[in-house]
Order: C-alpha cells, then structure tokens, then sequence
C-alpha cells in the first residue's frame, strides 16, 4: 500500500519535534525570568492539551507582566533562525504570534490583565 510508507510520516513528526523545541524554549524563557526576578518555580510539567507548562508562586504584577512576555519574547528572538531552518524560524513566529493573542489561559491574556491592573492602580493612586 503506497499511502502507508513511513516517508509520509516524517514531515508531521519533523514538524512535531520542531513546534516542541519551540514550545521548550518559550517556557525557558518564563522559567529564566522568574527566577532571575525571584519568583519560585513549583512545578514543570507537560500534558496532552496544555503542552509544556510551569506553575509558579504568584509575584507582584509587574514581575508576572515580565514573567508573560518573556516566553513570546524567547520565540521572537529565534525567528532569525529562519535564515538556517526556516521551518524552526516559522515556529518560533508562529508560537509567539498565538501566545501574544489575549486568549483566556494564554499569555497574552495576563499581560493584558497585569497591564489593566497596573493602570487602575495608576488612576487611583493619582
């Protein structure tokens, strides 16, 4: 059976691996800015429909802003990798461009949710 030769598997599974590595880096780059900001990391994980996920101790709204676009801002520094795997390059925009979406769960749904808590702090401080 010509449809079941393993060769059309591997752009799926190539892709598969690339989104992974990309999803991998993003949650570095929260990992790194927590704890560069000193914000303790309790738990790493991955599940069938999260993905690679973190969980963290609850910081100031400023840090948690930081700790949310330090994952898209991972991705977003690999994009030039598309000069030597445009496929790793797509991914990493790919990745970003989702994560900066203000969908509830993501993480541009917390930037946007610190970003409106810092302002109504800054209205009714002043």
């Amino acid at each position: 059976m010509q449809f079941l030769r393993l060769e059309w598997f591997f752009p799926f599974f190539q892709g598969l691996l690339v989104g992974m590595a990309a999803m991998f880096l993003h949650e570095c780059g929260h990992i790194a800015t927590a704890i560069g900001l000193g914000i303790k990391v309790k738990k790493i994980g991955i599940q069938w429909n999260k993905g690679i996920y973190t969980v963290r101790d609850k910081g100031p709204l400023n840090k948690n802003m930081l700790i949310a676009l330090a994952g898209p801002l991972a991705n977003v520094l690999l994009i030039p990798t598309c000069y030597w795997s445009p496929m790793f390059g797509l991914a990493n925009f790919c990745y970003a461009l989702a994560n900066l979406l203000p969908i509830e769960g993501s993480d541009g749904s917390r930037i946007l949710s610190c970003w409106q808590e810092m302002r109504k702090k800054d209205l009714t401080i002043g």
